[in-house]
């Protein structure tokens, strides 16, 4: 396949698109989570050539630094990401309590924090495949720090983020095989596979599903709670 990159975005959206069709009270948080992880396709240049090196549309990696596919990977994981704790556990969003900040003060603080240590990282001359995991599990130690009742939230959602994107890198590779060995240098880090899956592939989408489960909810002064399910004409009170 010749961009076997964009197969993985495509990839990456089928979950979130289903859960976009099913759920109507959770799009405005895969959209908004969406959005703010945008900024971070134009960190591509942190990771390619070093970690990895497929093929982008256009050749746009070697002329701006980024490609679409980045914007596509980005938005796409934070969709899927935002929404999977809620979905497999049916939760809903309901207001929690007003924050002494404001929400766009806690939005550019958590983002703002989370670009700044992916620079300091960078500049420190880490391996960016290595250095966005512990800023992404730090970000969320902090946001539950902070609200504690998302905790069940950030072990959850990393864990089944986990799961569903290894999930999804299987098929991949079934896809296109060799993928991973034509298109990853994993074998210059850690060089550790689960069944043919980088460790650094689901480490990073674990750091990704902690940080997005508990992102809109912290930003938003939102707070979990449990659907009720309308059974054989009875709703439960």
């Amino acid at each position: 396949m010749t961009y076997p990159f964009l197969f993985l975005c495509l990839l990456l959206w089928i979950p979130a698109a289903i859960v976009f069709a099913l759920r109507a009270d959770l799009r405005r948080p895969m959209g908004i989570v969406a959005f703010c992880a945008v900024p971070f396709a134009f960190t591509e240049f942190l990771f390619y050539p070093t970690y990895w090196e497929p093929r982008f549309l256009f050749d746009l990696v070697h002329k701006i630094g980024f490609g679409i596919e980045d914007i596509l990977f980005v938005t796409g994981l934070g969709a899927m990401t935002s929404v999977a704790y809620p979905t497999v556990f049916n939760k809903r969003l309901i207001t929690h309590h007003q924050q002494s900040s404001s929400v766009i003060h806690r939005a550019l603080a958590v983002t703002g924090a989370a670009l700044i240590l992916t620079g300091i990282v960078a500049l420190a001359g880490v391996p960016m495949i290595w250095g966005c995991v512990p800023i992404m599990g730090l970000m969320a130690g902090v946001m539950v720090w902070i609200r504690r009742d998302l905790a069940g939230a950030v072990l959850w959602g990393s864990l089944l983020n986990a799961v569903a994107y290894y999930a999804i890198c299987l098929f991949l590779a079934a896809a296109v095989p060799d993928v991973f060995e034509l298109n990853w240098h994993a074998e210059q880090f850690s060089n550790i596979y689960l069944t043919g899956v980088p460790i650094e592939e689901i480490a990073y989408a674990a750091g990704a599903g902690a940080v997005a489960s508990v992102f809109y909810p912290f930003i938003f002064s939102m707070a979990y709670r449990t659907r009720k399910v309308k059974v054989a004409g009875y709703t439960p009170k």
